[in-house]
């Protein structure tokens, strides 16, 4: 663990000079094999406040460079499964994980990705690829996730400034309220569907 923080911080000072591409890399980086302190969040917030006309830029690189990461994560698990699943079957997070993904399907990576730490990201990630959810749903709930989430810390950042970790951390439950409402609103037009469906039958 001490060898990958070291590395981890040794890559992360050779790519903060390079500015979009830097953030690019670090994101794919950080949501596949590697963690990076303070995390791709504090690298966008902290760009973002330097050079405010960029930050769109900077926000779909971190965007594109988190969904590059989970794909390569996801790809890899799915070649691994059956050695990961008997290394982790009787873990407890692992299995409540997998429920969450078996029950919600894409659109518990479309919450988890809008979520700051320490949500089971990663986890949830690679439970996905275990569970060969469909690459197109995992892409587009990624997508759109880390959108709302990238962009979302630009503009506060460029709208506030300095006070943007502040408010980040203000306006995070109210975050995680929305991604609750909008996987509720999904629950009952499925159950409404269902009944529909039945109805017809």
């Amino acid at each position: 663990m001490d060898f990958l923080r070291s590395l981890a911080q040794t890559i992360q000072g050779a790519l903060l000079p390079l500015g979009g591409w830097g953030l690019f890399v670090a994101a794919a980086l950080d949501s596949s094999f590697l963690s990076f302190a303070g995390g791709v969040d504090l690298w966008l917030v902290s760009q973002s406040a330097l050079m405010p006309s960029r930050m769109p830029l900077f926000a779909l690189a971190a965007t594109a460079g988190s969904v590059a990461g989970c794909s390569a994560l996801y790809f890899t698990i799915r070649k691994g499964e059956e050695a990961i699943l008997e290394r982790h079957r009787s873990q407890p997070r692992f299995a409540r994980v997998r429920q969450y993904v078996e029950k919600y399907g894409a659109w518990s990576l479309f919450v988890i990705s809008i979520l700051p730490p320490p949500s089971p990201f990663k986890l949830c990630v690679a439970t996905s690829g275990l569970l060969k959810l469909p690459y197109r749903k995992f892409v587009l709930a990624l997508a759109v996730g880390r959108s709302i989430r990238y962009f979302g810390e630009g503009f506060l950042t460029v709208r506030y400034g300095q006070q943007a970790w502040e408010l980040l951390g203000r306006f995070g439950p109210f975050l995680f309220a929305i991604a609750l409402v909008a996987l509720g609103v999904v629950l009952i037009t499925r159950k409404l569907r269902g009944r529909a469906s039945a109805a017809e039958g």
